[in-house]
């Protein structure tokens, strides 16, 4: 670990990169074991609960793992992907369900394998960011990344999920890798990244923020001088192509699939996500947003700020690195997608982890090279010395911050909990024990929010209790559940309107995480009145 600190404040800032001393190969050698090493700790314990303790309280970890990925469980548990009457987001955004039903083809159906998964996607993200930055800045500069966005707790507690959120990284990383490598003329390239943007997108709505980030990258690399004045006419061509294929698959998707069958489905997704800004709060959502960024690392996210507005006033060849200018694009974006919709999700912020350490290490590349270089003709009164003491200064920090979330992911490791595996595990068995006293053959449904969650831990039918096109009368009136899960802190009202239709009898509860709102699991027995 002592040589992170070296390899911010030393960084090879020779751009051709022809040659690296023995001792720099062995200092990347090392941080790159580091960053396999601390890698490899996201397969270990993946049946194990988000980390309980953690300052992230986030409803995707009793959720969204099952209704994102439900078309592909539905298809595998109950035989058709699609279940009217209750909550289908794979209308809206099928990649993730497609990509896990060719994964569960081959692995079978189950939290772990969808698990492996994501962080199957989440080390080709790794990969393509360390390319990346290596093109950007050849040297010691890459494995530094890489290692602060590994070692990250936040980024290990999410990207282990089973979640929308690190297919869109692994989706955004792709689409900015081709960017980066794409020659100006080559138009099958382009009908590619126009393909990649719309997956982006089609993994989630979201993405839509970070496609100008990707624009950028592809524009920026080809020395465009001005958006405007000097814009060049093959550039435009490219950026026609990619946005007009997007265009063109979106559209074909919607008219082919969406609206001859599915359009209900999809506008209820955006019903559910239906939150605007109002002009009003515009100044206190904007600094609810940054400040909820610190859920990565409140000292990254201060070096990331603090890089910035260097950027504009001081270092301004950053501007110069079309990566940076591509990150920082796709922090702003996203970040502005985030307060416009005032809907501050812990794990929405995950998208820009990768982004946010690239903008500090190429900001810390480039301070160190500005008091390399002796430069005195700055607005700011910073001489060459002091240009030099405030990079280690920040690599004294960003190291300091590097070893705490080192010991914090290594303490999640350490101590893992098996609560929602449990939890699931003593609903199936007591299901099953009561189906098999009454001889009837049949697969008792499961009505719950987490029903999906727990068809992925045990393989039994499920079906959303609260989001539904028709309702929850519709849906109880389709499935006849026999049994129902409910979170009794959160879902009162449900609970209520389920109990106007069957009579409830607890027969198990179970405390699984530690949510203030969602900490107990009740298994309820439903008779029809």
């Amino acid at each position: 670990m002592p040589c992170v600190i070296q390899g911010l404040v030393t960084i090879d800032s020779n751009s051709q990169g022809h040659t690296m001393r023995r001792s720099g190969r062995a200092q990347v050698g090392l941080l790159l074991l580091l960053c396999v090493a601390f890698y490899a700790f996201g397969f270990v314990h993946l049946r194990a609960d988000f980390p309980n303790g953690s300052p992230w309280s986030d409803w995707s970890k009793m959720t969204d793992e099952g209704w994102y990925g439900g078309a592909a469980v539905h298809h595998f548990v109950e035989g058709s992907w699609y279940q009217p009457d209750s909550f289908n987001p794979a209308v809206a955004m099928p990649v993730w369900p497609a990509m896990l039903g060719a994964w569960f083809a081959l692995t079978g159906a189950s939290m772990v394998a969808a698990r492996t998964l994501t962080m199957l996607l989440y080390g080709v993200s790794l990969v393509l960011l360390y390319r990346m930055v290596w093109r950007a800045r050849p040297g010691r500069l890459a494995a530094v990344v890489v290692l602060l966005a590994v070692v990250n707790p936040f980024c290990y507690a999410f990207d282990r999920l089973a979640v929308l959120e690190p297919v869109t990284v692994f989706w955004m990383m792709l689409a900015l890798w081709i960017a980066s490598e794409m020659p100006r003329e080559d138009l099958l390239r382009q009908i590619l990244l126009g393909t990649v943007v719309t997956l982006l997108v089609l993994t989630k709505v979201t993405g839509i923020a970070l496609v100008p980030a990707v624009l950028y990258l592809m524009c920026a690399r080809w020395k465009w001088d001005g958006l405007w004045r000097r814009l060049q006419w093959r550039g435009l061509v490219a950026v026609i192509v990619v946005a007009g294929t997007a265009a063109v698959l979106w559209e074909a998707y919607m008219r082919l699939v969406i609206r001859p069958r599915y359009l209900a489905d999809y506008a209820l997704l955006f019903k559910i996500n239906a939150y605007r800004i109002h002009l009003s709060i515009v100044p206190r959502m904007a600094w609810v947003t940054l400040r909820d960024a610190g859920w990565i690392n409140p000292i990254l996210l201060c070096v990331a700020v603090i890089i910035f507005v260097l950027s504009f006033v001081w270092l301004r060849e950053l501007w110069r690195i079309p990566l940076f200018g591509a990150a920082a694009l796709a922090i702003a974006g996203h970040l502005a997608f985030i307060g416009y919709h005032t809907n501050f999700q812990p794990r929405y912020y995950l998208v820009i982890a990768m982004p946010l350490v690239i903008v500090i290490g190429l900001g810390m590349s480039a301070m160190w090279d500005r008091s390399r270089a002796h430069r005195t003709e700055l607005r700011l009164p910073l001489s060459a010395m002091s240009a030099q003491w405030v990079a280690i200064l920040l690599a004294g920090v960003v190291m300091v911050a590097t070893v705490r979330m080192a010991a914090q992911t290594v303490g999640y490791v350490l101590h893992p909990e098996y609560s929602f595996w449990n939890a699931a595990q003593g609903i199936a068995a007591i299901m099953q024990e009561d189906s098999s006293a009454q001889k009837d053959g049949a697969s008792p449904v499961l009505l719950s929010d987490s029903g999906d969650d727990i068809s992925l831990w045990t393989g039994l039918p499920a079906v959303c209790e609260s989001l539904s096109v028709n309702g929850l009368d519709a849906t109880l009136s389709r499935y006849k559940p026999e049994w129902y899960a409910a979170w009794p802190q959160w879902e009162s009202q449900s609970i209520q309107q389920v109990g106007e239709r069957y009579r409830l009898v607890e027969v198990a509860r179970y405390q699984v995480f530690d949510d203030p709102t969602r900490q107990t699991l009740v298994l309820y027995k439903l008779t029809p009145r």
